[in-house]
């Protein structure tokens, strides 16, 4: 009889990891398909209704998936009427950062690598315009964001903080960049891809700049040997490493 028992609880203690496996290691084939077929309505009510449930809320996926909806769509001319592009490409940020939230050591990350680096040049893109524009409180939500589901990029950290000083909200941006100095500090910037390498140059050359006219050549001269293993021999930075000598 205890043989019989034993047993019956083995099986129940086996069902309930097995249960509890699924619950955290769905695949979200259903979304995956959605998104392949083009079908971004649908996937975005699909993974709004994941998230009004207690087993997946939880779950990085379908917060990425509606990132992903939404991005698409914001490139789509036909349906710009309905889902004005701006506020797509908004919501299209604003749940990556979820995203991120859920998944803070990047497994998927990783995976959609290709999608996070077009939903980034093209908030840079974007960010940049309106740096331009002197539209400084928007490019600012969209550095912001990129730290957000990125937050190992330290040319993004750099140009936030940029920004915060065009704001004059200097303790803000201070804080801002003191990350990006850790960031920049752990990172192998050597390794950076294309888009991130410009994101650093960009960011990276116009911190160099302001401590150079602040009179803080020891504090550009760090900054530049932080940049070197992926900056030496652009022409700028040579031209500014001259500078700060």
């Amino acid at each position: 009889m205890k043989i019989n028992q034993a047993l019956a609880l083995t099986v129940y203690l086996l069902f309930i990891v097995a249960a509890a496996s699924a619950q955290t290691d769905k695949d979200y084939q259903d979304l995956r398909t959605l998104y392949i077929d083009e079908k971004y309505e649908k996937l975005i009510a699909k993974g709004e209704r994941y998230l009004g449930k207690s087993d997946s809320r939880k779950d990085p996926a379908p917060y990425l998936y509606l990132s992903k909806a939404y991005y698409e769509i914001s490139r789509m001319e036909e349906m710009h009427d309905e889902y004005p592009p701006e506020k797509s490409f908004a919501n299209a940020m604003k749940w990556a950062t979820k995203y991120r939230k859920k998944d803070p050591d990047g497994v998927l990350f990783r995976e959609n690598e290709m999608y996070f680096e077009e939903l980034k040049k093209s908030a840079l893109e974007e960010a940049a315009g309106y740096m331009a524009d002197q539209k400084y409180s928007r490019a600012k939500r969209l550095y912001d964001g990129i730290t957000k589901f990125d937050p190992d990029d330290a040319g993004a950290w750099l140009l936030l903080g940029l920004c915060q000083m065009e704001m004059r909200s200097m303790t803000e941006a201070n804080m801002t960049l003191k990350k990006a100095g850790e960031v920049l500090h752990d990172a192998d910037v050597s390794s950076y891809k294309a888009q991130d390498k410009a994101t650093l140059r960009n960011g990276g050359l116009g911190y160099v700049n302001y401590l150079i006219e602040e009179g803080r050549r020891d504090s550009a001269r760090s900054t530049l040997d932080l940049l070197r293993p992926a900056l030496s021999g652009d022409q700028e930075f040579d031209l500014i490493d001259r500078r700060a000598k």
